[in-house]
This record gives structure tokens, C-alpha cells and sequence, in this order.
């Protein structure tokens, strides 16, 4: 099912505080995973607290990233 902008700004918004997985296409047969807790939903932009102990401690992404599909967002 493809989503538009204003559905998937609400479903993240509505998902706040939840674990989260996001899978980030980094080119060329590479992806990047992070896992954590959806923290915050700014109206461009949302942020996960990371669950690793390594720095950064935080990782944010932008809604058109999942409009696009260079990201893959799943809740746990």
C-alpha cells in the first residue's frame, strides 16, 4: 500500500514511544539498521533514541525517506 505525507507524518505521530527498526538503503547493495524507541515527531523530521551504547545516541529521519523508500520503518 503507498502512503502519502500527511498519512505517514500520523502514523509516525501515532507510534510515539514505540520500538522501532529502520532499515536505511546506503547504496550499492548496503544498508544501515537502527533500532530504538521513536522519541519525537517534528513536522519535517522524526527521532529515535538509539538502543546501542555508542555515539550518536540519537538518529533522525525525514518522512519523504519513507515516501521514497530509502528507508523501511518498522515497529516492534
Amino acid at each position: 500500500m503507498q502512503m502519502n505525507l500527511p498519512d505517514i507524518k500520523s502514523w509516525i505521530k501515532e507510534n510515539l514511544g514505540s520500538d522501532i527498526k529502520v532499515i536505511e538503503q546506503a547504496g550499492r547493495k548496503r544498508t544501515n539498521e537502527y533500532g530504538g524507541v521513536l522519541s519525537e515527531a517534528f513536522p519535517a523530521v522524526f527521532i529515535i533514541d538509539l538502543d546501542s551504547s555508542e555515539q550518536p545516541a540519537h538518529a533522525s529521519f525525514t518522512y519523504t525517506k519513507i515516501l521514497t523508500e530509502d528507508i523501511q520503518v518498522t515497529f516492534i
